[in-house]
């Protein structure tokens, strides 16, 4: 038992973190909606609100917008157009609130429900995705930590690692607080993750790649065109109990359930 004990510390602290995490299953994504969008967007939020997508994007190709996307006709209405004045990233409404986060300017701009601009708060770190739960806002980096925030000041509250395989898992991005869990986009990964908000533990991961195939071949070659033009953007609707997931300058938007495992 000493021995054993002994070789637990000596072992790096990637897998010291991972050994109570269950091996994540494996999950598959069931469309049962696709959506054409009639303007691109270099998508970085999305969130179903009032019945309606919302999108956050980025200026890497376009502009950095707050988009509304129509569900039925896939109709965008740019509700905020910053330019190239700041590269818009992750999004969420909560508490009457819509928050979005800037990528390096630490801005976090506030809107109220009329798209009224609020005081801003500051982000200490690069925005990347951004969610909430019942009472914080939780934000990624681009690292593997999630950070539990105040809604009023953006101060943490908690950090959790995530962990995959017995490591920590880099680049997190995009999220969405679903069902209990927090569902996550990895940058340049075609995987989405469902982590546990208490442990850390990505308790299971859905391969995106049929999406890929469900899209004209003009599309195809749109998305294969640049490394950037992966999956980004996870929205759920509590109400129909669907996701809407997308990617960084996607045509389509596919709606429909995870299943398995």
């Amino acid at each position: 038992m000493r021995a054993l004990l002994i070789l637990l510390l000596c072992l790096p602290t990637t897998v010291l973190a991972a050994v109570k995490c269950p091996v994540p299953r494996l999950l598959s994504f069931q469309v049962e909606k696709e959506i054409r969008r009639d303007m691109l967007g270099f998508t970085e939020g999305l969130e179903v609100h009032d019945g309606a997508l919302y999108e956050s994007t980025g200026d890497f190709f376009g502009e950095s917008r707050i988009n509304r996307i129509d569900p039925v006709s896939g109709h965008v209405s740019t509700l905020v157009n910053a330019g190239k004045s700041y590269f818009g990233e992750g999004m969420t409404f909560f508490g009457g609130k819509l928050y979005q986060m800037t990528w390096r300017e630490n801005r976090v701009f506030v809107f109220d429900e009329q798209m009224r601009r609020l005081p801003e708060l500051v982000n200490p770190r690069e925005g990347w995705g951004l969610t909430h739960d019942d009472s914080n806002l939780i934000a990624s980096d681009g690292s593997s930590r999630l950070y539990f925030l105040s809604p009023q000041d953006f101060s943490t509250r908690r950090t959790l690692r995530v962990i995959n395989n017995g490591r920590f898992l880099e680049n997190i991005n995009e999220l969405e607080f679903a069902q209990g869990s927090i569902w996550a986009n990895v940058f340049e990964d075609w995987n989405v993750v469902k982590i546990s908000p208490v442990t850390g533990c990505v308790e299971a991961t859905a391969n995106l790649k049929p999406l890929r195939a469900r899209m004209t071949k003009a599309d195809r070659e749109a998305i294969d065109s640049d490394a950037n033009f992966i999956p980004n953007g996870i929205a759920y609707d509590p109400a129909s109990g669907r996701f809407t997931l997308t990617g960084k300058y996607w045509p389509m938007l596919f709606s429909g359930r995870f299943s398995g495992g």
